[in-house]
Parts: C-alpha cells; sequence; structure tokens
C-alpha cells in the first residue's frame, strides 16, 4: 500500500474509522492532527472541499471520510473477495452512515435542548431497527463468514462511540456483539485503543 497521510483534527470523530482500519492490519500511515501549533486554517486551502479528513497519497489530497475508509479498505483486503461480497460490506455501511450517522449531529451540535432529545429519540429507533435487520446478516463469525471487513469494523465503532451516547446496548444483538466482542480482543487494535491520543470523542 503507498505511504498515506492522514489530515484531521485531533479528536476521533469523522477520522477514527479510517484509523482502525489501518490499526486492524497494522500498516503504517502518518496521523497528522490539528491543534493550537498546527492550524487546520494553514492546511485548509491544500483540501478539495474545504474539511477533513483528508487522505494524502503520492502527493495527492483526496478527501471524504467514507470514500477514504472505502479505499484504505480496499487496499487492505476489507471489503470482500468478490463483488457481490463488496455489495453486502456497502449495504451494511450504508445503513449506518446514510441511515443513523445524520441523525448524531443534533444530538452533539443541536441548537436547544429540545432539538436534542428528539434527534437521540429518532436516531435510537432507527438504530433499533437497523441493527435487528443487521442482525440477520452476519453469516459466521462476521458478516463474511470468518474474514473481517469494513462493515464489521464500523459496526464495532458504532458500538463503542455512538451506542452509549444513544442509550442502546449492543448486548441486545448477540450476533453483532459476537462481533464487537472478537474485535476488541483483537491484538493490533487492543494495541491502537490503549495508545491513542485521549480526546472527548
Amino acid at each position: 500500500m503507498a505511504d498515506s497521510k492522514l489530515y484531521y483534527f485531533n479528536t476521533r470523530g469523522r477520522a477514527e474509522l479510517i484509523r482502525l482500519l489501518y490499526a486492524l492490519k497494522d500498516v503504517k500511515f502518518e496521523d497528522v492532527r490539528f491543534d493550537d501549533t498546527n492550524k487546520f486554517e494553514d492546511f485548509k486551502p491544500k483540501t478539495p472541499f474545504g474539511s477533513v479528513p483528508v487522505l494524502e497519497v503520492n502527493g495527492v489530497f483526496y478527501a471524504q471520510s467514507m470514500a477514504i475508509a472505502r479505499y484504505v479498505a480496499r487496499e487492505l483486503g476489507l471489503m470482500g473477495s468478490s463483488s457481490l461480497q463488496t455489495l453486502k460490506v456497502d449495504m451494511i455501511v450504508d445503513a449506518i452512515t446514510v441511515d443513523i450517522f445524520p441523525l448524531l449531529k443534533d444530538i452533539i451540535w443541536g441548537a436547544t435542548d429540545e432539538i436534542k432529545a428528539a434527534a437521540k429519540t429518532k436516531a435510537g429507533e432507527v438504530s433499533k431497527k437497523t441493527f435487528t435487520a443487521l442482525e440477520n446478516l452476519v453469516s459466521g463469525d462476521y458478516f463474511l463468514g470468518s474474514e473481517v471487513s469494513l462493515a464489521d469494523i464500523i459496526i464495532f465503532t458504532f458500538a463503542i462511540e455512538a451506542m452509549p451516547v444513544l442509550g442502546l446496548a449492543i448486548d441486545d444483538y448477540p450476533k453483532l456483539a459476537k462481533i464487537v466482542a472478537a474485535l476488541q480482543e483483537n491484538e493490533n487494535l487492543k494495541n491502537y485503543i490503549a495508545n491513542r491520543p485521549a480526546t472527548p470523542m
């Protein structure tokens, strides 16, 4: 895989899924985090759309978090071994990123407490429906049988980062909980999570 740099703020946010993919396969990359001394505003003119995360590969900058995640997953062999397996991975990923992720924005940044509460209720309802459906898509140890894919990593991320905020428990979905538990015991992921910068989100 080509040498790459991932640019984002010093938070987990929309870059953490990408970082976890690299960590899972123990592939080195440069994790560039903006802070008071390394300012995003100085870097912003280089970005395709004025936002991050951005992945730099061979001197070229690429944007959009899920486009980057899918690229990294393909490069690391985490998108399945056939077109139909890739379709299944994409379907599961979209169920999270298209149907649920947009609802989380108002929970965190809603202008009023009423907006935040309504968003939390809606996100909880959609998440329960979605996770019930996803439970039926597990095929063996993971979504693609014995092979870990981007679909498993996004469930792992959502279970750890978002479900507690929504007041939901992954244990209510036994097959998904088994995926999360297996990934929690993955040595590469354990090492990365234990040593990553402590950030609020």
